[in-house]
């Protein structure tokens, strides 16, 4: 049995699939973030070699005839050493063909259409755009990290719902006259604040003393966190201000990716701010895709990361700002990476009619073929 090997080695999981020429699955794996450039290179493929051999524990690693590594922070490749224990991990793990490694934005494209050229735009926990060409990235805008750029990213939409939480705190409105975003925030970075806030907001007490007891709440939560310091500002507001400042600052500026989804769910709530924040993701990530993109009627358009494929407001208002600015070009939303990986290393194999036609069995329903109208499904790729 033929076999061929995909990974899909990102900054947070990396994710294996050995699979017949086929396109049927025959193992799968999966493991801890393979970015050598974030991680250094003894963690990254470590956890890269873990998913291989999860991947490869049922089936004789020799009958693997190709081998694709969609590898984020690629780059670090180029220096010979880091390249050598790269291409060891691979051969530790049984196959006996050496990798072919290409960069995550080429195995994002082809996770969506068979296509060999057109742009795809990412936006997980940072964002790029890439215009491929041939199956290699040719131009890339954007992907230059949390503190320069990912512009519309995971982190970019948890950045501004933490800012937003802070102003809005700090403005001493009581507690039930904070929006949606800021109460899902707080109720994140601070649950114990926010429950606490939540069951006394309505109680005897408040309408005893005419007050918020939820404001209440907050304001002596900050004063037991601040003890004798007396750091906190000027009433309510000021005490969760600090609050939610300290807490948004003491872990990794990466983790505040974790508030992108409360962005969502409150701007589906209606909240105006998460409205203004979901417009301006969104009009950044169409910006990006504009400085790379080679527009024709059939040149694909790629959405991949969570933020664009999983639905919802954001992907609504970056197909429709593409829509705008190109008409009706073909959009697709990225399928299974390590798929497309394993697409990828079976293709010199096939005929390119054959590949085309076993697309989407290496990538799953995610994906649509160039022209399309929407993913597999037929929803509508804006979710």
């Amino acid at each position: 049995m033929d076999l061929v090997l995909g990974v899909d080695a990102g900054g947070t999981s990396s994710r294996a699939v050995a699979v017949t020429m086929r396109g049927d699955v025959v193992g799968r794996g999966r493991a801890g973030g393979g970015n050598p450039a974030a991680l250094g290179a003894a963690r990254a493929f470590a956890n890269l070699g873990l998913a291989v051999r999860e991947a490869l524990a049922s089936v004789d690693p020799a009958e693997v005839r190709g081998v694709t590594v969609g590898l984020a922070g690629a780059g670090a490749l180029l220096d010979p050493a880091v390249r050598a224990v790269f291409e060891q991990t691979v051969s530790d793990c049984g196959p006996v063909v050496p990798p072919r490694v290409v960069g995550d934005a080429v195995v994002a494209f082809a996770a969506g259409t068979a296509a060999r050229s057109g742009t795809v735009l990412i936006s997980g926990t940072g964002a790029v755009a890439a215009r491929i060409t041939g199956c290699e990235a040719v131009a890339v805008a954007d992907g230059h990290g949390w503190l320069l750029g990912d512009e519309g990213s995971a982190f970019w939409l948890g950045r501004a719902a933490a800012r937003t939480a802070v102003r809005q705190a700090a403005s001493g409105r009581p507690w039930r006259d904070l929006g949606p975003l800021v109460r899902l925030v707080v109720g994140h970075l601070l649950p114990g604040v926010a429950a606490e806030a939540e069951v006394e907001g309505g109680s005897r007490d408040a309408e005893r003393t005419g007050g918020d007891q939820g404001s209440v709440v907050v304001e002596r939560a900050g004063a037991e966190r601040a003890g004798a310091a007396g750091s906190g500002g000027p009433g309510s507001g000021g005490e969760l201000a600090d609050l939610l400042a300290t807490a948004a600052q003491a872990r990794h500026p990466l983790a505040l990716a974790e508030l992108a989804p409360l962005v969502v769910r409150a701007a589906r709530l209606g909240d105006p701010a998460a409205a203004e924040i979901v417009a301006g993701a969104a009009a950044r990530l169409a910006g990006t895709a504009a400085r790379v993109h080679d527009p024709g009627p059939d040149v694909p358009i790629v959405l991949a990361g969570g933020v664009l494929t999983s639905g919802g407001p954001v992907r609504r208002a970056v197909v429709d700002l593409l829509r705008r600015r190109w008409g009706d070009p073909p959009i697709a939303v990225a399928g299974d990476g390590a798929g497309a990986a394993a697409w990828l290393a079976a293709a010199p194999f096939l005929g390119r009619e054959e590949a085309a036609g076993l697309h989407r069995r290496f990538v799953g329903p995610g994906a649509v073929r160039p022209g399309a109208p929407g993913p597999a499904g037929g929803s509508d790729p804006g979710g």
